[in-house]
């Protein structure tokens, strides 16, 4: 029997990471692929379909992604000159989609490097108690 290695891109085929949008992903000049995970999808850019019937509150994913990458984008580069730290902690401000919060509130996030499937350098955005799934 042989054992099978889980990679990055079985955690995309089975839904524990979320690609980033490449197209907003290459213009916040990432240097690397950027995925996240299901849990900070879910809470940071998800937007149930019948939020905004339920809330009056119009949310838009597109909108939510680019705030993140944004937030993540200018994290990675000023911390770029201080040497090239592995885990990065960022902080984004983001409207919950719980129903109930109208309001921006914060939420502390990492940004991780780390070798992709091929030794590559992949990012990894995720909460700061998850790991890599791979």
């Amino acid at each position: 029997m042989t054992g099978t290695v889980y990679t990055r891109a079985h955690a995309i085929k089975d839904g524990l990471l979320i690609e980033a949008d490449p197209g907003i992903a290459e213009e916040m000049e990432f240097p690397a692929p950027v995925a996240m995970t299901e849990a900070v999808y879910r809470d940071c850019v998800a937007v149930p379909e019948a939020y905004a019937w339920t809330t009056g509150i119009r949310l838009d994913e597109t909108e939510r992604e680019w705030d993140l990458l944004l937030t993540a984008s200018r994290a990675i580069k000023a911390a770029a000159g201080s040497g090239r730290q592995p885990r990065l902690a960022l902080t984004l401000y983001r409207v919950p989609v719980d129903g109930i919060t109208r309001d921006a509130r914060r939420v502390t996030l990492v940004a991780e490097s780390s070798p992709g499937d091929h030794g590559e350098r992949v990012i990894t955005i995720m909460r700061p108690t998850e790991r890599l799934p791979y």
